[in-house]
């Protein structure tokens, strides 16, 4: 090696010797100038235990550890203006500095290891170059100027302080480069919060890789807006926040964050997500993800999240969420807590997307995944109005709700939801797909309005599909028998205050505008309804089709059907129920109820309007349509046998109605209005059906044609027995 040594600087002087007298001697690392100067000023280069030694004429010299040199070249032209970059080469606490600014107004001192730059200098962006390792270093900068800090195969530890300081309230563009890992730490003995501790901006850029931790408190932290632009910033371990700052931009490169804090806390700024890659796992108790008391944008990118942490939150604003493209994808596991509140508790959850404002999706992939350990969890969660325009969603909850005593000392109920807010929710368009199944787990759920689908939109605009599994469970009151708590009763009353699973439900009026909206009630006992509105249900438009136990369609004061597809199928309960008053007039509609009590269209006697449309109510029973109220003509069958197949032919044998009812019947009631057993009550209405004769045939065969949900075009029938009718009021009924 000492033969190799010698003869290398004796090769470097003699190739010295050659050169002119503006050849200038670049010394480079990993595309770096490390160091350059004209040949002429150069005396010699010598190696010597890992130290390359450059002995200027002036009689100066220059120490660069062999380990930092990747490479030697001689040019006429120089790579860059001579002298414009500050070097510090950390080795241990033998440190070389290399200061071309020192009569400009900048010094860089060196004590045991740790660096101090003190910049006066009128220059703008001065560069700090990086590189070597020690275990106990440090740089500290004072500049009154922005600044530019290359990471060039760095390892900083400072187990009494921050690695890097910027004292001042400037900005700070940091270039990570380097063929290996930069490593930057501070210790648990540290006097500062932060690893990587800035007064003013950070911006990240470049090409390399840098692994932070940050063990006494936060891994980077800044008074100002951190940006990242490229480059790979890896936080294996942060006491609290990985990234804290008053505000965060990520533009593009890789961050992957473990903290036990907030990963990325962007503090009272916002935060903008416009791309890159970020993977965040976090375990602790009631942090968050992405966190900003301002808006936050996502805009692009791709997001990974894990939270399992108890009451924690995946991407948490106090203002407003924004998505806007990109794919982000969470998984929660953290449990709720009952926090302890006036006369009882407040529970908080563990929510994927949380916002104190509103949240906006216009684009983008969400994929939620609250997991049966995250009892009460929320998918898309916020205080005030949430509004998806557009986008690709599917969000699973599993977690079981649970009874507790609320603030005012009621005994209360909590429960998962896929979407949920305290305001409106509009879902006007994208692809959605929510599925709820644990106990009482709901799907969309709003304490003001819903509003599916935008008015005389194509239906393809909006894909909503809503699966509820969980049963419900019992929070209060009586079930039966007398006396119980909930206010008794007679024998056998049920007072009983139940969590009910929902797929769709608001407190304020539900509309329905346009869509292909799918809802998959699986429930084997009551309180699994469809779509439940505790003001008005609204159906202008969309292809709805409804599967449940309990209602399909349920409102508190009015429904209106005035147009869509509809087909709501009850296995245990009513198909439409109203416990107001009930208006058909437009779309085509097939409500199917069990048998009796229940029905296909149940308003309780209340006002039973129909103006126009094509229905059908099938069931054990049926509202009668209010005559005064009708413009369009009804026609009521009684005992028709559950599973056969029936036709209406008018006096010219056209044929108006070819209905398979093996496909609107099911369920095991019996008794009541209407008949028990497999009798059924077939309420229908269509503008075809006018003053005059027709034919009921039933018990024969359809054949042919196309069948959707039981409802036959096209078709032909044939056998069975026939019975002749006349329509001559705007309710007829035929027994």
């Amino acid at each position: 090696m000492k033969k190799y040594i010698i003869l290398f600087a004796i090769t470097l002087i003699s190739t010295l010797s050659l050169f002119g007298q503006q050849e200038r001697m670049i010394f480079h690392n990993t595309g770096n100038v490390l160091y350059q100067n004209l040949s002429s000023e150069i005396d010699s280069v010598k190696l010597n235990n890992g130290i390359t030694f450059i002995y200027l004429n002036d009689g100066n010299s220059l120490q660069l550890p062999i380990s930092q040199i990747d490479s030697i070249t001689f040019s006429n032209d120089p790579v860059e203006p001579l002298g414009n970059i500050i070097y510090i080469i950390y080795n241990n606490n033998d440190i070389t500095i290399i200061n071309p600014f020192s009569e400009q107004g900048v010094t860089v001192t060196a004590t045991d290891g740790h660096v101090t730059a003190t910049s006066v200098s009128t220059i703008e962006n001065i560069e700090y170059h990086l590189s070597g390792n020690s275990d106990n270093g440090s740089l500290t900068i004072n500049s009154t100027k922005d600044i530019l800090l290359t990471l060039n195969d760095l390892s900083l530890v400072n187990p009494n302080g921050a690695a890097i300081n910027i004292t001042q309230n400037i900005i700070a563009t940091v270039k990570i480069t380097g063929n290996n890992t930069n490593y930057l730490a501070d210790g648990t003995g540290s006097n500062k919060n932060a690893s990587f501790l800035s007064s003013g901006g950070i911006i990240f850029q470049g090409t390399g890789l840098l692994n932070i931790n940050g063990y006494k408190k936060h891994a980077i932290s800044s008074n100002h807006v951190i940006t990242v632009n490229s480059s790979t910033i890896v936080i294996s371990q942060s006491v609290s926040d990985g990234f804290h700052s008053e505000g965060f931009i990520m533009n593009n490169g890789i961050l992957n964050i473990h903290s036990e804090g907030d990963a990325i806390d962007a503090g009272e700024g916002t935060a903008v997500i416009n791309n890159g890659n970020i993977t965040i796992v976090s375990t602790a108790s009631d942090v968050k993800g992405i966190k900003s008391d301002g808006n936050l944008t996502i805009n692009n990118g791709t997001i990974n999240l894990t939270i399992s942490g108890e009451k924690s939150k995946g991407i948490n604003s106090k203002a407003n969420i924004i998505f806007n493209g990109g794919t982000t994808h969470i998984i929660s596991s953290g449990i709720a807590v009952l926090e302890a509140a006036g006369s009882g508790y407040d529970p908080s959850y563990c929510t994927a997307v949380k916002s104190t404002g509103s949240i906006t999706v216009n684009n983008g992939t969400i994929n939620i995944e609250s997991q049966n350990s995250s009892n009460g969890g929320k998918g898309l969660a916020a205080d005030g109005n949430i509004i998806i325009n557009n986008g690709n969603i599917n969000i699973t909850t599993a977690g079981n709700g649970a009874v507790y005593t609320n603030s005012t000392g009621t005994t209360d109920s909590y429960t998962s939801c896929c979407i949920k807010s305290d305001a409106n929710i509009s879902i006007l368009g994208g692809n959605i797909t929510c599925g709820s199944s644990g106990t009482g787990g709901k799907g969309v759920v709003a304490d003001g309005t819903i509003v599916l689908g935008v008015l005389d939109a194509d239906n393809n605009n909006l894909i909503l599909n809503v699966t509820t599994s969980g049963e419900r469970f019992y929070v209060s009151g009586s079930t039966g028998g007398g006396g119980g708590p909930g206010g008794g009763g007679g024998p056998g009353q049920d007072n009983a205050d139940y969590a009910n699973p929902k797929a769709i439900k608001s407190t304020g009026n539900l509309t329905v505008n346009s869509g292909i909206i799918t809802i998959n009630c699986t429930q084997t006992s009551e309180g699994g309804e469809g779509l439940e509105s505790k003001a008005t249900l609204t159906v202008n438009g969309g292809v709805n089709t409804v599967h449940t136990y309990d209602d399909c369609v349920n409102a508190t004061n009015h429904i209106a059907i005035n147009g869509g597809t509809n087909y709501f199928v009850a296995s245990g309960n009513d198909g439409t129920d109203s416990n107001g008053t009930l208006t058909i007039s437009g779309g085509f509609t097939i409500s199917c109820g069990t048998k009796a009590p229940e029905e296909g269209f149940d308003c309780d006697n209340n006002t039973f309007a129909i103006t126009g449309g094509i229905a059908i109510g099938t069931g054990g029973a049926t509202s009668n349509p209010t005559s005064s109220a009708c413009t369009q003509r009804v026609v009521k069958f009684n005992n028709i046998t559950s599973g056969q197949s029936i036709c209406v032919k008018n006096s010219t044998t056209n044929e108006i109605i070819l209905l398979f009812t093996t496909t609107a019947f099911t369920g095991t009631g019996g008794g009541g209005p209407g008949g028990g057993g497999n009798s059924m009550v077939i309420l229908y209405t269509n503008p075809a059906l006018v003053t005059g004769s027709y034919t009921l045939q039933y018990g024969g065969t359809i054949s042919g044609g196309t069948t959707i949900n039981g409802y036959n075009t096209g078709g032909t029938y044939s056998g069975g027995s026939s019975k002749n009718f006349t329509i001559s009021s705007m309710v007829t009924t035929i027994n």
